[in-house]
C-alpha cells in the first residue's frame, strides 16, 4: 500500500513537472522561435516581427508563473486555481495585443496568423470552461496548436512532433488535471484553429513557406 501511494505521488508529481515545461507560452515562444528561423534574412521586419510575436506570445503570458508563489495562500489547490485564472488573464489580453503590434508594424504575416490562433483558441477555451462548463485543457490545446502549425507548414519532417500530443495527454492525466477526453477536446479545438487560421491567411500546406 505504501509503495502504490508512493509511486503514485511520484507520478503526480511527473505529470506537473511536464505539464509545465509543455505549458503554452514556452511552446509559443519555441514556435516564433523556430519561424523567425526559417524567414529569409533579408524578410522586411523580420527581426521586429519576432520581437513582437516573443513578447506577446510568450514572455508576457509567462508573467503568469509567478501567481505559483503562494505568499500568505497556503491552499495549494487554491494556488493553482489562481494560477489558472492569472493565465487566461494574460493570454486574453496579450494575445489580441500582439496580433493589433504585429498587424500595425507589418510584421510577417505568419506572426500575425499566430497571434489570431492564439487569440481564438484562449476565446474557445473560455467558451468551454467558464460558459459550458467543460474543463478542456488549455495545456492539451498549447501543444496541440504549434504541433498542427508545424505539420501543416513542413508535412512528415514536422509529424514528429505528433508524439507531443499523447506527452502532455499523459502529464495533464497523471497531475489530475483533466481526463483524457478533456485534452482531446482541448487538443482538438486547438488543431482545428490553428489549421483553419493558417488556411485563412493564404499559406499552403506542407510548403514550408512562411511568406
Amino acid at each position: 500500500m505504501a509503495d502504490a501511494s508512493r509511486m503514485h505521488k511520484t507520478r503526480r508529481m511527473v505529470g506537473e513537472i511536464l505539464s509545465q515545461l509543455l505549458n503554452v507560452p514556452i511552446l509559443s515562444g519555441i514556435l516564433v522561435t523556430i519561424i523567425f528561423f526559417q524567414l529569409p534574412n533579408n524578410l522586411p521586419n523580420r527581426m521586429g516581427g519576432f520581437a513582437w510575436a516573443l513578447l506577446f506570445m510568450c514572455l508576457i503570458p509567462l508573467c503568469s508563473l509567478f501567481f505559483y508563489i503562494p505568499g500568505k495562500l497556503k491552499d495549494w489547490p487554491k494556488v493553482i486555481r489562481r494560477q489558472r485564472i492569472a493565465s487566461f488573464v494574460f493570454m486574453i489580453v496579450s494575445y489580441p495585443l500582439g496580433f493589433l503590434v504585429l498587424h500595425l508594424t507589418h510584421a510577417p504575416r505568419i506572426y500575425e496568423a499566430i497571434a489570431v490562433t492564439y487569440t481564438l483558441v484562449t476565446l474557445g477555451l473560455i467558451v468551454f470552461n467558464l460558459l459550458l462548463r467543460y474543463k478542456a485543457s488549455g495545456h492539451a490545446a498549447g501543444v496541440a496548436g504549434p504541433v498542427a502549425a508545424l505539420v501543416y507548414l513542413y508535412g512528415l519532417i514536422a509529424a514528429p512532433a505528433v508524439a507531443l500530443l499523447p506527452l502532455v495527454t499523459w502529464a495533464r492525466v497523471s497531475a489530475k488535471g483533466h481526463n483524457v477526453w478533456q485534452t482531446v477536446v482541448g487538443a482538438g479545438l486547438s488543431l482545428a484553429i490553428g489549421v483553419g487560421v493558417l488556411w485563412a491567411y493564404g499559406f499552403t500546406p506542407f510548403t514550408g513557406v512562411l511568406w
